[in-house]
């Protein structure tokens, strides 16, 4: 399973999740305390003994030797944005980060793909699935997965159970439903990864409003600022410093040679080679960018009309981007 193997890398190379025995002998199991009656000599007392600390020989419970497992519990890792662990069981609450379709269905879908990926049988029941998995360390089991809702705190949780194996150690459960739910987080993580960097590459409408004597991008402040932030070198822009929180770039501009814009393909820029600063507005659905020179003076009408006419162009190619 892709996702389980991506998981074991966490642990490390020497893989500790399959070490479960010390790496010690086990020859004290076959010790005993070899004790002897407390000679008195003759004409004196026998102390008294407080038996308050006497070891008793029957009292040992549980795994010992060989049969102890070593191995630290698994941890359930919020590998995703907005997600945090359950206080109790083996879950993550997501939260709601994503405004174009419900959570819950989201995360359905998220789900079925992981099987599908892992080639784990699986099946549709009342608030979720039953599948079934290879934890690391340990043989293929069936998990059943709960899908809880919350709308109050726009969250889901998602739950992980061993459904079989019931005379299993406890710790050997928890460990193979937090493997579980481990893969599934890293395999969601890399799926909204590759959306995330399919929308960052997509074409952005940048247009000049002249009246405001500002440039408008027809799209949202955090993917403005990445698509600018990666424009400005390749367009003869240094950047001398950047403040995303305050919304400007300080750069200074070059140029370019003629060769080099043609191998752009795009219209030459032909502005003052000197230092500017570049303020981002967020503007909701929006946002604006506005041009100062180094006195922090707006630059003229034309200066910004040359910028439009090669950065409009440019914000357009998801080429240039990648």
């Amino acid at each position: 399973m892709t996702g389980l193997l991506a998981v074991s890398v966490l642990a490390g190379c020497s893989n500790p999740e399959t070490r479960s025995q010390a790496n010690r002998g086990f020859d004290y199991e076959t010790e005993s305390l070899r004790t002897a009656p407390l000679l008195i000599p003759e004409g004196l007392e026998a102390p008294r003994f407080n038996t308050e600390y006497v070891i008793p020989t029957d009292t040992v419970r549980g795994a010992v030797g060989k049969a102890l497992d070593v191995r630290p519990p698994t941890q359930v890792l919020p590998l995703v944005r907005g997600t945090e662990a359950m206080d109790e069981g083996t879950g993550l609450w997501f939260y709601q980060q994503r405004l174009d379709q419900p959570l819950e269905r989201e995360l359905t879908q998220a789900l079925s793909a992981f099987f599908e990926q892992s080639d784990a049988e699986h099946n549709t029941v009342a608030g979720g699935f039953e599948s079934d998995g290879e934890a690391i360390g340990a043989p293929k089991q069936q998990f059943r997965w709960q899908l809880t809702p919350d709308p109050v705190r726009r969250a889901v949780g998602i739950q992980v159970q061993a459904t079989e194996g019931a005379d299993r150690l406890a710790q050997d459960r928890l460990r193979a439903e937090a493997s579980m739910l481990n893969a599934f987080s890293l395999s969601y993580q890399q799926a909204l990864s590759r959306q995330q960097e399919l929308l960052d590459q997509g074409p952005i409408a940048l247009r000049l409003d002249s009246e405001q004597a500002r440039l408008l991008a027809e799209q949202g402040y955090d993917r403005t600022w990445k698509r600018l932030i990666t424009l400005l070198p390749k367009l003869g822009f240094d950047i001398s410093n950047r403040q995303q929180a305050l919304g400007y770039v300080d750069v200074e501009f070059d140029g370019l040679s003629k060769g080099d814009w043609r191998d752009l393909k795009l219209p030459a820029l032909s502005i003052p080679e000197q230092e500017y600063r570049i303020q981002l507005g967020d503007q909701g659905e929006l946002t604006s960018l506005t041009l100062s020179d180094k006195n922090r003076e707006p630059v003229s009408a034309e200066v910004l009309n040359e910028l439009a006419n090669t950065l409009g162009p440019a914000f357009e190619r998801s080429d240039l981007v990648r």
